[in-house]
């Protein structure tokens, strides 16, 4: 098994400024670090604004590995700045001033990594549904809409059919309203 070497963000960052549209494991060889670590880096890069993604997208059914581009600006991030020692991603970084409040997550925008606390995704799509009472709506479509699993929606559909909130009017395709006696 090969050894791999500590690297910072920082090298990261020189690595592919010698290596512009590099992909994250192409960079991980040239530095002899993990590929998992050098794509940790990349990604804390990108979110300061250092470097940019480039989707890979696919080629005859399959997954083509992102590339990766330093952003031509004047500033570099902080931890590239002075060959910053390497970064323990694992604990995050405090920042100095916490947030008040969580940032508001729009239900239609949320992806689907978005973890929902308890109940939440019932009220969602009980607000999707009733924003559009006249439309039979099945769990793909109210899925999609709100960028959840077709499944969990179906789940929460049957959950607002038994409490009376939401009414079965099709079997076959499953279509749903919301419920107009409540």
């Amino acid at each position: 098994m090969p050894v791999t070497k500590k690297v910072s963000p920082a090298q990261v960052l020189d690595a592919l400024a010698a290596r512009p549209g590099a992909t994250a494991a192409g960079l991980a060889e040239a530095l002899g670090a993990g590929q998992s670590t050098t794509a940790k880096y990349l990604a804390t890069l990108e979110a300061e604004g250092a470097v940019r993604r480039e989707p890979g997208g696919r080629e005859a059914g399959r997954k083509l590995a992102d590339r990766w581009s330093v952003v031509a600006t004047g500033d570099r991030p902080a931890a590239a700045a002075a060959g910053a020692a390497p970064v323990d991603l694992a604990v995050p970084a405090e920042t100095s001033e916490p947030l008040a409040e969580p940032p508001a997550v729009d239900a239609v925008d949320a992806s689907p990594t978005d973890r929902l606390g308890r109940g939440a995704l019932g009220t969602l799509v009980r607000e999707y549904l009733a924003a559009r009472p006249e439309e039979d709506l099945g769990p793909t479509q109210i899925g999609k809409a709100l960028g959840r699993s077709q499944g969990a929606v179906s789940n929460a559909l049957g959950r607002l059919e038994a409490s009376g909130e939401a009414q079965l009017v099709n079997t076959s395709p499953r279509r749903y309203q919301i419920a107009t006696g409540r």
